[in-house]
Order: C-alpha cells, then structure tokens, then sequence
C-alpha cells in the first residue's frame, strides 16, 4: 500500500462529507484543543487524495480540496482553531467505499460516538454496492442484530432524535421507540401524561424530599419553560411492558428481524384473528375486536396444548407476548377437542329441558349482544367527545369571558369545586375577591397536608411561595430520634 506522513497546509484540506462524527465539541474536545495549542497535533490525521473531490483541473500547491480527511477530524478542528497552518497527515490512496468504511470502523472505537451517529454510518456503509445489514455487521465485527437495531434508530422522528440527543433516554429506550409509527413515538414522548390514570409512557416525574423548586405535577408541562425539565426516564423493562400494553402489534407489517417465527406463521394463514392474554385492553390499543383470554384456546399442538379442525392463526395484539402468532380455536360449537366440556353441558341441558336451555342459550346470546352493542356504542361516543373536545374547549373560553366574576356566580362556583367542604369552617370564601383567593389558596395548600407521601412531593412549592420552612416544622414538630431508647432490664423474678 502506497502511502507516507507528511506536513499538509490546512487550507489544502477538505473535511469528509461521509464522516459518521458529527459533533466535535464537548469536554472532550476542549482538552485536545487545549493540547493542540500546547503541543501540536502528535498523532497524524489519515487522508486521501485523487478522489472524485480533487480539483484537477488546477494542480498548484495551495488549491483547497487537495486531500480529504478520512480519519482525525477532531484533530483537524483543533489544529484550525488554535491556528496552525499545518497538520501531520498519514496520505493514502483510497476509494469511496474503502475510505467510508475505514471512517467507519475508526469512529465505532470512539467511546463518545453517539447512537445516531453510529446509525448513520452504517446506513451510509450498507449502501455502497455489495453491501446488506449482514455484511455491514461482518465488517465492522458486531452482529447483524445489532446493526440492524442502530439503523432502526434512523426511523425515529425529529423530535425524539432531539431528546435523544440530549440524552433524555438511553439507546435502549430509542431502539424501542424507533420501532413505533410516528404517531405512536408521539405520544410516547409526550411529557404532559396522565398520571392519575397511569398513562406514563417513557417519562416519569423525578422528585426529591425537600426541594423547594419541584415543579407541582399538577401543572400542565405546557406552561412550563422546558416541559422536559423535571423528568426522568422509566426503566427499559417499564417502556417495554407500557409498549405491550398501549401499542396495538400490526399484523399487517410485522418486523421480520424481531418476530421472524411470527412472519412466517402469518404468511402461510388462512384466517388470521387478534387476540390477547389481558383482561383489559387500553382505550388506545382497541381496533375492532379481540379475543380475550376466555374465547380461546392454544391448538398448535406446543405447551400442552392439543391440535383440531378448526383451528386459525391467532397473534396477540396487545399485552403480554405481544407480537406472537400460533394456532388457536375459537369455535366453542363444534369443537370437542378443546370445548368438549361446554358442549356436552349444552347438549346435557337440551335433553333435560330442550325449551328451557333454548332460551337460556338465546337469553345468553341477547345479553352478548346487547353488551356488545353497548360497548360499541361506549367507544362511538368516547370517540364523539374526543372529536368535539377543541370546541368544548372553545366553549368554556367564551362563556368564561361572558360570565360574572363573583363569588356566588358561576365562575365562583368552579372555582370552590369539591376543595370547598374541607375549607369553609376554616376560612370561609366570604363575598369579595380577596375572601375568595384566601379561602382557594388555604384549600389548594391543605389538600396536600393529609398524607406523608403528598407532603415529600407535592407541598414543597407551596411552602416556598407561603416563606415556609417545611423542613424545619416538621424537625420541631416531630424531632429526627438519633439514637434508639434505651430498653429498660427486667428483674429477675423470685424463686
């Protein structure tokens, strides 16, 4: 191989537009840079010349674009910004695909190259000629699956890149994320969750005892500077079983690299149908309907389970196992091998009283029915009220500017709400203005001093705002025992 060091000027060199690094800042950098300006640049930067970049159509020495940086770009911004003219370069002749793939392999020995950045060289290796995830994952010594998991993180949408690389989560984390629509990672990242109803995805809130700055919960993130701040991410076991719980598996489009059993169960099915493990699915993850744990049974002839006639391909949609596909029975008529005992019970019944099971089977089916329809009818109108909620919305905003602001009016009466029983006695809301903001700020306080938990999360802010030392109301109220009371000696009883 033809190559030798030499002392390049810097205005000879163009950085690459392949290089995988894409930030070179950073504590990091700021120590090189400090060391270039002491010392230089010690180890030389790898580059290459005659590509398709060189301009050759002029060849006097100073034409900027002469080499392109394959490896060592950090060490060519810090030898630019702290003003040298030159930098020790290693010259070699390479083509494209060798220098995208020498950048590559000399990048992935950086401990601070990022997941993102990580991804994008591979998928920009993966598209050189002869190239596949499994040939990228030979070259660069990692499996297929993990390659394959970083270009995946390519799929993550703007938002979520940017939490990413804030470091709002891990890469295990956003490897899970990437596997979701848009509109799912959406509202996996949403920082403004319900959390009396346990609808957290990927954040949670982040507290500690007795700092005075905690944001309330109650507060929408909205109205907050960075509705980020204050957050924390859940564990990845936590994301993972709220992904199974809330995201509907598309059958439609299964991942081949994480389900490759279930892409080839669903390709050679007849009938494919969805059903669940859970008792309860998610408002969120309901499409139609799925077959609860009750109306069926396993018949691949795996885990004890025994094979039949009627058997169709089931995959669970929703809940534990997500994403598994396997032979199932549903027809609870006909089936003797997995609802023998059901139907010999109907078929006992008939021969007793044939009339009288026969309007138990039909009094069954209109009660089926019936909360069939009802339950339809429940998500027709939940979807309705989802549907008019920006003008609900609009409609509280209207009528509030036209109501009265007065203590007995309307507005008043909101404002009081279900708070009002416990305060009253104490401080009562009065006629006025001022009578009211006292009696709502005592009401708002003392809703959060009825229990331990509430106090260490919730009070700390109101404390502040009110000059109130909690910590040290409470050490005198209740002073911190330091050493455990001495046990007094029983007397010896008498012989």
């Amino acid at each position: 191989m033809n190559e030798t060091v030499q002392h390049i000027e810097l205005e000879r060199i163009v950085p690459s537009k392949t290089n995988p690094r894409e930030a070179v800042n950073g504590p990091a950098f700021t120590e090189l840079l400090e060391s270039v300006r002491a010392h230089g640049v010690l180890q030389p930067i790898l580059v290459r010349s005659g590509g398709t970049f060189l301009n050759t159509a002029a060849k006097s020495k100073h034409v900027q674009g002469d080499f392109e940086i394959v490896a060592g770009h950090r060490r060519y911004e810090a030898a630019r910004q702290a003003g040298c003219e030159q930098i020790p370069a290693l010259v070699r002749e390479l083509t494209d695909q060798q220098a995208l793939e020498l950048q590559l392999v000399e990048n992935l020995t950086r401990a601070d190259l990022h997941p993102l950045e990580e991804a994008h060289g591979y998928h920009q290796l993966s598209r050189q000629p002869g190239y596949d995830v499994a040939k990228v994952a030979a070259r660069v010594g990692r499996s297929t699956k993990y390659v394959y998991d970083r270009m995946k993180l390519l799929s993550l949408t703007k938002m979520a890149q940017k939490l990413f690389l804030e470091g709002r989560f891990t890469a295990g984390h956003a490897i899970l994320l990437a596997r979701l629509s848009p509109t799912d990672q959406a509202r996996a990242i949403d920082p403004d969750v319900d959390h009396y109803n346990n609808r957290q995805a990927l954040f949670s809130d982040e507290y500690t005892l007795w700092n005075p700055d905690e944001d309330d919960r109650r507060r929408p993130r909205g109205d907050r500077e960075n509705p980020y701040d204050g957050l924390k991410a859940r564990s990845v076991k936590e994301f993972e079983a709220w992904i199974d719980e809330h995201v509907r598996f598309d059958a439609k489009a299964p991942d081949p690299m994480l389900f490759p059993d279930t892409v080839e169960e669903l390709s050679t099915a007849k009938k494919v149908i969805p059903i669940t493990y859970a008792n309860y699915i998610p408002t969120e993850a309901r499409d139609g309907r799925t077959y609860g744990p009750r109306s069926w049974k396993r018949a691949d002839g795996e885990q004890g389970s025994k094979t039949c006639e009627y058997s169709v391909t089931g995959f669970v949609a929703v809940g534990p196992k997500r994403g598994d596909a396997f032979a199932v029975c549903i027809n609870k008529d006909k089936c003797k091998v997995h609802y023998g005992a059901e139907i010999r019970t109907r078929e006992k019944r008939r021969a007793g009283s044939p009339a009288k099971a026969s309007r138990s089977e039909e009094r069954m089916k209109r009660q089926e029915a019936a909360a069939a329809a009802e339950r339809a009818r429940a998500e027709a109108e939940r979807a309705r009220i989802t549907k008019a909620l920006p003008a609900l919305r609009a409609a509280v905003v209207q009528r509030i500017k036209e109501a009265p602001a007065t203590v007995s009016g309307p507005l008043g009466k909101i404002l009081l709400g279900t708070r009002h029983a416990r305060a009253k006695d104490v401080i009562p809301p009065g006629t006025t203005a001022e009578d009211l903001v006292r009696h709502l700020a005592y009401a708002e306080a003392v809703s959060y001093l009825y229990d331990a938990w509430a106090v260490q999360h919730h009070f700390a802010a109101i404390g502040k705002a009110l000059d109130i030392d909690l910590k040290k109301v409470v050490d005198a109220a209740s002073p911190l025992q330091t050493s455990a009371p001495a046990k007094t000696k029983k007397k010896a009883a008498k012989k």
